[in-house]
Formats: structure tokens, sequence, C-alpha cells
């Protein structure tokens, strides 16, 4: 089969707008979905090539959809072998669109290619990874844009996109902080300026993370395969370490942080900050 550069190289219909890097990372982490029967969601189409390319790349996909807040993305058309295609306008983060968006079941892969304001971003995952199947894979493209105060980033700017999902590393590692504290504390200062509920994004879902330059992978599957598991122990000679045997088993216990002053903090990094800040 093509592989999606071959696609992009040889594209003479709608135009489609992607960075040289993309495809090659595009083609390793998609390639696996390339045969099935995909339900697939772009967030962001502009002139409509993608949704054409894609839908050539995943040659038996269900549906193939595509959003845009530009109401000129009405009047794109497509060829009937493209029937799977749908395109719907409107703001990917309000309710109705959030409706009509998600009528459709849930998706095995969604990138969102949208406006890249960190706050555009941070709402869409909200909003939109639990409707990720298992299995299934969010992508987001051109965190370049969460560096810079146009598309409200910066490098040490606490609620930018990139920092966000840096916060989700941990999230993944929660049963090892060895503190009280539920997964959502450490995303309070996005929940509040952003007015965003993150109580039911299904955090417990996120399998992996994975960053490649202005890209993020975010792999989802059932809560029971994201913790560490047992400890697996074997073999008969243990002439270094004798006792590591009776290990064999045993469930993982996180030590207890609470007296750690750099994991049992009232108040995260970046909130002790602005206090300091004021005084």
């Amino acid at each position: 089969m093509k592989t999606l550069k071959d696609l992009y190289q040889n594209h003479s219909g709608k135009v489609s707008d992607k960075w040289t890097s993309y495809l090659d990372v595009y083609d390793d982490k998609l390639r696996c979905y390339q045969k099935l029967p995909v339900r697939f969601l772009e967030i962001g189409i502009m002139n409509g090539g993608s949704l054409e390319i894609f839908s050539k790349y995943f040659s038996k996909a269900e549906l193939l959809l595509g959003c845009d807040i530009d109401p000129m993305v009405k009047k794109l058309k497509y060829k009937n072998q493209d029937s799977n295609i749908v395109v719907i306008s409107g703001d990917v983060n309000h309710e109705e669109t959030i409706i009509q968006i998600t009528k459709h079941a849930k998706f095995d892969i969604i990138i969102d290619d949208g406006s890249h304001q960190s706050d555009d971003v941070v709402k869409s995952f909200c909003n939109y990874f639990k409707h990720v199947k298992q299995g299934g894979i969010y992508i987001i493209e051109d965190l370049h844009s969460s560096y810079q105060r146009e598309y409200k980033g910066g490098i040490f700017f606490p609620i930018s996109s990139i920092n966000f999902l840096k916060k989700l590393v941990d999230i993944i590692n929660h049963e090892h902080w060895g503190i009280e504290n539920k997964k959502e504390w450490l995303l309070r200062g996005f929940a509040e300026n952003y007015k965003i509920n993150i109580d039911n994004i299904e955090l417990e879902q996120i399998n992996s993370i994975e960053f490649v330059n202005s890209l993020c992978f975010i792999k989802k599957k059932p809560s029971k395969e994201n913790k560490v598991g047992k400890r697996i122990v074997v073999g008969e000679s243990a002439i270094v370490v004798p006792d590591r045997k009776k290990l064999n088993n045993l469930e993982y216990q996180a030590p207890n942080q609470n007296m750690n002053p750099w994991s049992n903090s009232k108040f995260l990094p970046e909130e002790e900050l602005e206090i300091l800040k004021k005084k």
C-alpha cells in the first residue's frame, strides 16, 4: 500500500498543508489502522485536501469526518468514491457542534489541526478524548505554536497546551505519586482558567503519550492495561541478591510521600510562584 508521503507527493486535488516530518511519523503511527474500517475525525480541515488524501490512505474507512470553524467549508464537494467523507462547519468546542460530531459514535483516530491556540487545544482534548475508541489514538499537530504568545503560549507559560500535555505524563504515572491527590488535581489550573470540566476526560485510559517535534500522540487503552502490574521474578540462581525471588507476583505499592515536600504540597509550583510574586 502507498505511504502517506507517496500520496502527498502525487496529490492534485484540494489543497492540504502538512510539514514534511509529519508524513513519515504518521505512516509509522497510523499504518496499523490502514486496512481497517476506521472512523476518523480531523479538527481543522481548511481547503479539505487532507480528507481526500486520508480517504486514499484509509481505503476501507467507514467515516472520514472533518470539522472547521470557517463556514466556507460547507462549499467543499467530494467525488462519489469519497462518499464516506462528511464535513461539518462549526466551533468544535461549542455544544451544538460537539453533539453533531459525537452522534457519529466513537473514533479510531482524532487529529487536532485546529486553531492551535492553547485554550482550544486543551478544550478539544477534554471534549473529545472520551470519544476515542479503545486502542485508538488522539493526535495534536503544530505544537510549536504553544511556545508563542500569539497562540497563548510560551516555554514557561504554565497553562500552554504543551504544559498540559506534559502533565499527562505525570498522570500516566499517578500510581507512583505516593500521595492521596487525584489525577485531576494536577490539571486544576487549566480547569479554572479555561473553564473546563476535567472530571470525565477518562484520564485513567491514557495508555501512553509520545512527543515528536511539534506532534503529540496519545494512545487510549482500558484502565486495567495502564497499571505497572505485578512483579515478575524468574530464574533459579540469585547469588547477588538472594531474597529477590520472594517479590514474585507482588502488587506494586508506592512508598508514602506525605512527608516529601516535592510531592505533597498544597500548591502547584506555578501557584507558588504567583504567591511569591505578590509578596
